[in-house]
């Protein structure tokens, strides 16, 4: 198992409950833009663009879970494939995460 799969797994067992619906998608969002911005920004350091790109994958992972659409955070030993992948089969389902950012 990968370092990343390993605290993708681990940030998911701690996800809050209270997010959801409607407010699941939004907080996709809201952390796509985040990891999007903090990558752009070496000055932010390494730290930092991990912790929003598990930030955002965590929150993927749960959209998928909730619109159907098959994924385990084993499948995310390349990160930036797997999440291309899953966003792409969310915008089938009409949930464009990429088009928000």
């Amino acid at each position: 198992m990968s370092m990343y799969v390993e605290l993708l797994t681990r940030a998911l067992a701690e996800w809050p409950s209270e997010i959801r619906d409607d407010g699941l998608v939004e907080y996709a969002r809201t952390c796509r833009r985040e990891m999007v911005r903090t990558s752009s920004r070496r000055q932010k350091g390494a730290y930092a663009a991990l912790a929003a790109e598990i930030a955002y994958d965590r929150a993927l992972v749960k959209l998928c879970l909730a619109h159907d659409v098959p994924v385990a955070p084993d499948d995310f030993s390349h990160p930036e494939q797997e999440r291309r992948t899953l966003e792409r089969r969310l915008a089938e389902r009409g949930l464009d995460l990429v088009g928000t950012a």
